[in-house]
């Protein structure tokens, strides 16, 4: 079980170096020890050294499906007890029974950023059967705010709408843009040509730019308005 004050470690095993590179973004801004890779044996080898509290396994890479994988790592003693989450866009009818019977979840991609990291410190809780450190959740509206002036008050409560439109409103999208302009330009619906790919490996990269931005925006409004209680 994880220590309190403890990093949480995750290994993520994904074959889009897009998708790597989100998930990584989210986990690492809670705070947590995010190690991924593309390769499935190089994060078998991974899980096997470490022993993370949670692996999230893509479903479908090249070479050895996520089924293989989730077997691979079952076999392993000190695994036992780690939770294995299935990540993918879509489960195929023929392969839903075979998913849920080997993973303890499955959440879809793109995935929300709101609730992703939300989602993964559950699957950690029940699966380890312990507490989980939880961040800055549960922090905000903790007591303070009530004996600042009215004006006061009224500023951080506009700043806390702005703080969540852009977390959520301006950032989720954002993410599934950058996940399916990433995806077609692996070709995964179909051929392009060079140019195309280029193309949409400029929207994938200021993609990350301005999420990047949003994410910074983001925490100076979450530090501001933990500095008034709010």
């Amino acid at each position: 079980m994880t220590q309190s004050g403890e990093k949480i470690t995750v290994l993520y095993i994904d074959d889009s170096a897009v998708e790597r590179e989100i998930v990584c973004q989210l986990l690492e801004a809670e705070g947590c020890r995010v190690m991924a890779t593309g390769v499935p044996e190089q994060g078998i080898k991974l899980a096997c050294e470490t022993a993370p509290d949670l692996i999230l396994l893509d479903l479908h890479m090249p070479g050895m499906d996520g089924c293989a994988v989730v077997d691979r790592l079952r076999e392993v003693p000190e695994l036992k007890e780690v939770p294995i989450v299935a990540l993918s866009a879509s489960i195929r009818e023929e392969e839903r029974e075979e998913v849920y019977a080997r993973f303890d979840g499955f959440l879809k991609k793109p995935v929300d950023v709101e609730a992703f990291p939300r989602e993964v410190r559950g699957y950690m809780s029940r699966g380890r059967g312990g507490e989980v450190p939880s961040g800055k959740e549960g922090e905000s509206g903790s007591g303070g705010s009530d004996d600042l002036p009215g004006d006061v008050r009224v500023a951080l409560e506009t700043l806390e709408k702005i703080r969540s439109a852009m977390s959520h409103d301006l950032r989720s999208p954002l993410t599934v843009m950058i996940s399916y302009a990433s995806t077609v330009g692996r070709e995964k619906a179909g051929s392009l040509s060079e140019r195309q790919k280029e193309m949409l490996e400029l929207v994938v990269e200021q993609g990350f730019k301005m999420d990047k931005l949003i994410a910074e925006l983001v925490s100076i409004a979450r530090e501001t308005l933990d500095e008034y209680g709010y």
